[in-house]
């Protein structure tokens, strides 16, 4: 039975292989970035090489949670600018959905003192409420309810590639006083007008064969 599902998924897969690359709905294309169409961070992965590496099953579906962790990266300040606050992303453009940049995770009020990010910071262990992860950083919620989903890429589908995205804002976001739901789009709305940095690292993942 399990083979025969392996089999649907692939298939399914290879028949959506097309849909792919919605990366017009990335962040950095939106229009807060309009006036810094190119980076000018530098985002490392430290366990990795160049962007475009292949990601380790750690950091993917392949783990042992089934979940995947956070690579460890980092970045430094642009220059000549005073940053108040950092945004980390991730983001799959080549989900089966048309039109669909899926979001893996995004964490908001970072620090501009903090120039690192490792799994253990966006974990939730202490069950702090609103939204914010053991290291105090705000986070938007994936679709499966939690702060962060490693790479999955459908079976069959191919090789995703996953966005990693550091943005530096010259002013902190504030939310105080807002009673609706803060999500990626309110995200977009509010940084209009403060994005002064952004770097980007993708790492690259194809679901293999169950063995």
């Amino acid at each position: 039975m399990a083979a025969l599902w392996a089999w649907v998924q692939y298939v399914l897969g290879k028949v959506l292989s097309p849909i792919r690359g919605h990366d017009s709905k990335l962040m950095t294309n939106h229009a807060a970035f309009k006036h810094l169409p190119s980076p000018n961070m530098q985002l490392k992965a430290t366990e990795y090489g160049a962007s475009g590496s292949l990601m380790f099953p750690s950091h993917t579906c392949l783990a042992e949670d089934k979940m995947g962790g956070l690579p460890d990266f980092t970045w430094v300040a642009p220059e000549n600018t005073d940053v108040k606050e950092y945004i980390l992303l991730c983001e799959d453009p080549d989900v089966p959905i048309p039109g669909l940049c899926l979001p893996h995770g995004l964490f908001y009020g970072i620090p501009p003192s903090v120039c690192t990010a490792t799994n253990t910071d966006i974990m939730t262990t202490k069950k702090i409420e609103n939204h914010v992860t053991d290291a105090g950083w705000k986070y938007i919620p994936n679709l499966r309810g939690v702060p962060y989903i490693g790479a999955g890429a459908p079976l069959g589908h191919g090789v995703h590639r996953y966005f990693f995205t550091i943005v530096a804002l010259d002013t902190a976001l504030d939310f105080e006083g807002f009673d609706g739901k803060i999500n990626q789009g309110k995200i977009r709305e509010a940084i209009q007008g403060k994005v002064v940095g952004w770097g980007q690292w993708i790492g690259n993942f194809e679901r293999p064969w169950p063995r």
